[in-house]
């Protein structure tokens, strides 16, 4: 049997041992899986990238169609009191199968506006605040040929400027009524609160719960023509 230097046997071992260990290592660190995105947020990240479609450079017809929302054009409507829509839609489904229930007519733009805002509004604010996409807008009031409450002006809902919503029905089967923030727990208070700040800008008046009777139950919309400010309560 050979001898070898006590030295010599040290090195041999500290080559052993790592001739066994690296290979070891190499093989775990393989086998360790890579965290995915989970499927909600891929959606809310999806929906923050999609671009703003409005432009006046583009039909508003072929602005729904971009916005995959599905509806049938109406023909204009003009009536003896002033009501009037020159480019009426009546609007079934949203992005991504979202419906509009019951389906509602409004004015073109104002429909591309909504649509836009669905997508990259409640869509998104549902899935951090809820956990779920929204399946189903629940409106109460698209077009309707009438004046404001206590007023001889025409509303306008009489020029399919704007939309009523009343609720919304999530994905899990869950439904967030529109309602004064006290009667509903915190995470839907939160939602409701973050549609209703982020809906003053895109239109020109938000009312709500607290506003007035008039709009206790519901989110008023709408595209009313103003030189400044918009008019959010």
């Amino acid at each position: 049997m050979t001898d070898f230097p006590s030295s010599t046997l040290r090195l041999m071992c500290n080559a052993f041992i790592l001739l066994c260990l690296f290979p070891a290592h190499a093989a775990n660190a393989s086998d360790v899986p890579i965290p995915t995105e989970k499927p909600l947020r891929q959606q809310l990240q999806k929906a923050r990238e999609m671009p703003a479609v409005i432009s006046r450079k583009t039909s508003c017809s072929t602005q729904l169609n971009a916005l995959k929302v599905i509806y049938k054009s109406q023909p204009p409507v003009t009536d003896p009191r002033g009501c009037k829509i020159s480019q009426p839609v009546e609007v079934f489904t949203f992005s991504d199968g979202t419906k509009l229930s019951p389906p509602a007519v409004l004015e073109c733009e104002t429909a591309v506006i909504v649509a836009q805002f669905v997508r990259n509004v409640i869509q998104v604010e549902a899935i951090k605040t809820l956990g779920s996409t929204i399946k189903s807008v629940e409106q109460d009031s698209g077009y309707v040929c009438r004046e404001r409450n206590g007023t001889t002006k025409l509303s306008e809902h009489a020029f399919g400027r704007a939309l009523d919503i009343s609720a919304f029905v999530t994905a899990s089967g869950e439904t967030v009524k529109v309602v004064a923030q006290t009667n509903i727990e915190l995470r839907e208070a939160k939602f409701l609160s973050a549609i209703r700040a982020a809906a003053c800008g895109p239109f020109s008046t938000v009312l709500g719960p607290g506003s007035d009777a008039d709009h206790a139950s519901h989110f008023h919309f709408d595209l009313a023509p103003r030189k400044g400010k918009p008019f959010c309560q």
